[in-house]
């Protein structure tokens, strides 16, 4: 009987396990490679940037934040700084007023109270002329609805048709915006619309 010693020509002598060499180097042997999958590599990256892009956005809403409350304030700020002025410019008008109502109740002159009067709205217009304000002229000029409001309409011959007749209430504009409408009555036609004659029956 044959013996097959191809395996092992010399059986004395132990086969050592020689380390493989698809092993990586620096992988401790006993110990298979660590491998991250094409998959879960994908994933990690894309929470990366999903954290990033989170972080980004955290910061442009703080930022946004941080914008409106400035504007806020400046806004705020102007506001106060020109209703500071306006007051500074009233205070005179309401002092006038004081005075003349002090003149009427010592029993002066009631011509005096007019001219109070009259002073205390020269003052008044002023003060907000210099803010912008101006009357809209009416009286004799054509109806213009963007600046006038036609409280009623008169036939008359003394006016063109469609000019204002008479202001009933003065109209102002604060730089080209319309604050209040001039209540204004139309001149209308004279000669009344002719009647269609009645059909013969």
């Amino acid at each position: 009987m044959t013996r097959n010693t191809s395996a092992n020509p010399n059986p004395s002598v132990c086969p050592v396990n020689q380390p493989d060499e698809n092993q990586d180097a620096n992988t401790p042997p006993g110990e298979p490679p660590v491998e991250i999958p094409a998959r879960d590599a994908e994933l990690l990256r894309l929470k990366t940037e999903r954290d990033q892009l989170e972080a980004q956005l955290q910061r442009a809403l703080a930022d946004a934040v941080n914008m409106r409350r400035r504007q806020k304030q400046e806004m705020d700020e102007s506001r106060n700084r020109v209703l500071e002025g306006l007051t500074q410019e009233l205070l005179p008008v309401l002092d006038s007023f004081t005075m003349a109502l002090q003149a009427h109740e010592s029993g002066h002159d009631p011509e005096s109270l007019v001219e109070g009067v009259r002073l205390v709205r020269t003052l008044l217009s002023g003060a907000l002329e210099r803010h912008g304000l101006q009357e809209i002229q009416a009286e004799g000029k054509t109806f213009d609805p963007a600046r006038h409001e036609a409280v009623a309409v008169e036939p008359t011959k003394s006016v063109p048709e469609g000019r204002v007749l008479r202001v009933l209430q003065t109209g102002y504009m604060l730089g080209d915006r319309v604050v209040r409408h001039s209540k204004v009555v139309v001149a209308g036609s004279a000669t009344p619309n002719p009647t269609t004659p009645p059909k013969a029956s």
